[in-house]
């Protein structure tokens, strides 16, 4: 047993002090078999559901999600920091101080004597000195350098598709977009009538990649759209299991008329109280 007592802090350095010092005793010997186990990959895996979670708490402006799910997301951050340190690799005051160096160096704009008029002159101007004075330029044989492997198929096709805007290749207003979406899903129909499975995945494949090119196009991130889609059918869904259990509608294909009458009345009530 580890005799730790809690002085809650009054300011960031403190909290900060805080859960690290509680995260190196997670990680010490007579500390917790799971967080000991825990590993740079384990931690990020972690890092990003509670990212996620606390998306969700800021789509639905819920304050206090959005206070305990970036606590999460700290202590997952915290533990990364902390097995670096373990292992010898860097302490995390090294990684604070490069990334305020930088946050410094790439706005002269703000720090310096450069001016900018917009978000995007500064963005630009981001790029500008990461690229001529830090010298991380893109390797001329990989235009996607820069895109994680490891990153999920519906974001990694959104950062694609960011890439080529920046070299100019892109649609040049919504319409063409659209018509881009409704010519993939015409060829989906087409493979489905040909009744070749790999051709199907492929088309569908090539229509959600366009379904995700207009998201951009319209600066809409797809995975937050997506999260917003998954939940309202979750929720949908749920208030109907809870209506049929209660008039006691079995949920199988026998009753699915019965069970689409509850969904458009769900709907219905939904829209409302808009």
């Amino acid at each position: 047993m580890i005799k730790y007592e809690l002085k809650k802090a009054d300011n960031l350095e403190d909290g900060c002090r805080n859960l690290y010092e509680i995260v190196s005793l997670l990680r010490s010997p007579e500390g917790c078999p799971w967080d000991r186990v825990q590993t740079n990959k384990s931690a990020t895996e972690s890092l990003i559901d509670e990212a996620y979670e606390y998306l969700d708490g800021a789509i639905k402006n819920d304050v206090p999600s959005m206070r305990e799910e970036i606590g999460d997301v700290l202590i997952n951050v915290f533990m990364n920091l902390y097995i670096n340190e373990e292992n010898g690799d860097f302490k995390p005051e090294d990684a604070l101080n490069e990334v305020c160096e930088k946050l410094l160096r790439r706005h002269p704009h703000v720090f310096g004597d450069l001016h900018t008029k917009n978000d995007k002159e500064a963005l630009s101007l981001w790029n500008s000195v990461k690229e001529n004075i830090e010298g991380k330029k893109t390797r001329e044989d990989d235009f996607f350098e820069h895109i994680p492997s490891s990153i999920p198929p519906l974001e990694e096709a959104y950062e694609i598709q960011k890439k080529l805007k920046k070299v100019g290749f892109d649609w040049e207003d919504v319409e063409g977009v659209l018509g881009k979406v409704k010519e993939e899903l015409e060829e989906v129909e087409e493979a489905i009538e040909e009744k070749d499975d790999d051709h199907i995945e492929e088309e569908i494949g090539d229509l959600l990649f366009a379904v995700v090119n207009l998201a951009r196009f319209l600066k809409i991130r797809p995975n937050t759209a997506m999260m917003r889609a998954n939940k309202k059918v979750r929720s949908r869904f749920q208030q109907l299991f809870d209506i049929c259990k209660e008039k006691k509608i079995p949920l199988d294909k026998e009753h699915v008329k019965e069970m689409n009458d509850v969904w458009e009345a769900v709907k219905e009530r939904e829209h409302s109280a808009i």
